[in-house]
């Protein structure tokens, strides 16, 4: 979803059949109105710093978490101001220990002249230790988004033999709409949607109204589509998608939108769907038949198909049993599974396109293992594979092959062959290999490597003519937490008095060598608070995106984005007031994200930051 304000499908709220909106983490509500005095409007935006700050609390790593009571507390719904009496307002889940009986949940609100009903308990079917607390608008309710658009509404929660818990629920009252059905489609015809035959299953393809008003229903009056229209008026490719074979197709909707005042609209929605613009997959010519000689070790390379097209991936087809061969699903490359004897062997193989597998071609690779006088000697292990820490020393001996050789005059003798990368960092001494150079996990070079190295072990017997066998290897080198994160040289910044609530003070860019290079952890040393009217952003993206500020007052209530933001940024969270302190001492705390196969293995710094406030 892109950041707010954005596209009007990605502000929508989630809209409910009965009026109401739960705002999702792309939803902007509007500036508060302005029949709020200054003060209402800074204690609303107060408890929403609060809100924010809490969030990011419950999701800190290493915190103790109590046994859930109101788990979907705190949160923000819409409520439009048309909603009716008895409009379900919002559902809460709250969670028992046991379910001896229903647990005692009360309501209780900052204004005491709120509009909601007691809280109603029912049972969860699924589960007898969950129950739902149901908050509903009172009878008579008049709701003014003008007078007032925000409840600060306290829940409090006792199960039977538990300590009570109280969280908030805040509701947003929106100004209400009318549906209007001469603004409801484009032309008379109505809309024409035009999308390629390969567009994934279940794509959003059209929406009905960009700005969904509240309490809308949406029905398909026509059944002979196979198309999807959702409750919230997204129609989406079909469900297994559309065939890319056909030549254009034609669809037809007949859509139906409701209010709950009863007013409604009907119009078509033509989906025009045209032939494919990828190239089909296909095999440019057969596959020429392979010959190898018996006694091949396992995951040796034997042959590689090659087809053409898009997103193509390899799969066998036949035979089924005995599986002597797999094949690479991405490069088609063809190994064996075993040590293999004499045998002819068909294979048929299907590449494919991974988004459409009906999109596809076969091939037939026929294979004969023949025989020989000699035999190539015999390893053990035949496949090594294995995980050494960075800090491993070079000399260090990986594995000692046992080798057998079934003639009378064979030498044995080990090579080590692969890409130049393997036989840098290893070699052969005899049957053993061996570490040649420190391997370092904390480089780009290694990290190019995947972390893994592969190699070869050749093992020849001399003899007319040569034979030899060969050892699949595979070498993953696991990190080691060798560094401490280190603050940076100065981190002094300066900050208007007048500034809004998440201005951005600064960013403390700290700096760690384990690999992945910087990756830290960012946190506030005793907290958010009136004393410390700042916070900081934890990681990249976790701070929520900023909205525009309203006109009437310094703050605004703010949501999650999944904008993605850099970490260490210091904001403004709180009033700040240069009679009563100049400037501010922090302590932020930077915490190397885990880069240790023990995860408890985790270094700190501490950096000393000033802010000074400017006048």
């Amino acid at each position: 979803m892109e950041p707010c304000p954005g596209p009007p499908l990605a502000r929508a709220a989630t809209t409910g059949g009965d009026g109401r909106h739960d705002a999702g983490p792309g939803w902007c509500p509007a500036p508060l109105a302005t029949g709020c005095s200054l003060s209402q409007t800074q204690r609303a935006m107060g408890m929403h710093g609060h809100l924010t700050f809490l969030l990011l609390s419950l999701y800190a790593p290493g915190t103790f978490v109590r046994t859930t009571v109101l788990p979907d507390l705190p949160r923000v719904v819409a409520l439009s101001e048309d909603a009716v009496s008895g409009t379900r307002v919002a559902e809460v889940t709250v969670s028992c220990s046991n379910s001896s009986s229903s647990p005692n949940v009360t309501l209780d609100s900052i204004k005491p002249d709120h509009p909601f009903n007691s809280i109603a308990i029912s049972s969860d079917p699924t589960d007898a230790t969950r129950f739902q607390a149901e908050v509903t608008l009172r009878a008579g309710a008049e709701l003014n988004a003008h007078r007032v658009n925000l409840y600060t509404l306290i829940l409090r929660a006792a199960c039977p033999g538990e300590d009570e818990v109280e969280e908030q629920l805040f509701v947003w009252v929106t100004a209400g709409h009318v549906l209007r059905c001469d603004t409801l489609f484009a032309s008379a015809e109505g809309d024409l949607v035009q999308v390629l035959a390969d567009v994934a299953p279940r794509t959003p393809l059209y929406v009905v109204l960009p700005q969904p008003l509240g309490g809308l229903k949406f029905r398909l009056q026509n059944n002979n589509t196979p198309l999807t229209l959702t409750p919230r008026g997204l129609v989406l490719a079909p469900d297994n998608g559309f065939d890319p074979s056909k030549d254009i197709q034609m669809f037809r909707l007949e859509i139906e939108v409701m209010d709950h005042y009863g007013h409604n609209c009907s119009r078509a929605v033509r989906v025009e769907v045209l032939p494919s613009r990828h190239p089909r997959v296909t095999f440019p010519e057969p596959h020429p038949a392979v010959t190898v000689t018996e006694g091949i070790g396992p995951w040796e390379v034997v042959t590689q198909v090659r087809a053409r097209g898009d997103n193509v991936r390899y799969a066998i087809l036949a035979p089924v049993a005995p599986t002597l061969f797999t094949i690479d699903e991405e490069t088609g490359e063809i190994r064996s599974t075993r040590r293999l004897e004499m045998i002819r062997v068909h294979l048929l193989i299907q590449a494919y396109n991974k988004l459409h597998p009906d999109d596809h071609a076969n091939v037939t690779v026929n294979i004969t293992v023949q025989g020989t006088d000699r035999q190539a000697p015999r390893c053990t292990p035949a496949i090594f594979v294995s995980q050494v820490s960075e800090t491993v020393s070079p000399g260090t001996t990986l594995v000692t092959l046992t080798c057998t050789d079934t003639s009378t005059d064979g030498c044995l003798h080990y090579a080590l062959e692969g890409p130049p990368s393997s036989r840098s960092h290893f070699c052969m001494e005899g049957p053993q290999l061996k570490v040649n150079t420190t391997l370092d996990y904390d480089s780009e070079a290694m990290a190019a490597l995947g972390f893994q190295f592969t190699a070869t072990i050749v093992v020849t017997v001399g003899g007319q003519p040569l034979q030899s066998t060969r050892v699949p290897v595979l070498v993953t080198v696991t990190p080691v937490n060798e560094f401490r994160p280190v603050c940076p040289a100065s981190a002094t910044f300066t900050v208007p008095e007048t500034a809004a609530f998440d201005s951005v003070v600064g960013r403390v860019a700290g700096t760690d060598r384990d690999y992945p290079l910087d990756s830290l952890e960012y946190s506030l040393e005793g907290g958010s608070g009136p004393a410390q009217p700042f916070s900081i952003d934890r990681r990249t993206g976790e701070h929520p995106a900023p909205s525009p500020a309203p006109a009437t007052a310094p703050w605004h209530l703010r949501v999650a984005s999944s904008s993605r933001l850099p970490a260490g940024v210091i904001r403004v969270v709180g009033p700040l007031d240069s009679q009563q302190q100049k400037s501010y001492r922090l302590v932020v705390r930077l915490t190397d994200i885990p880069n240790d196969l023990d995860l408890r293995n985790r270094q700190s710094s501490l950096c000393n930051v000033s802010v000074r406030l400017q006048v």
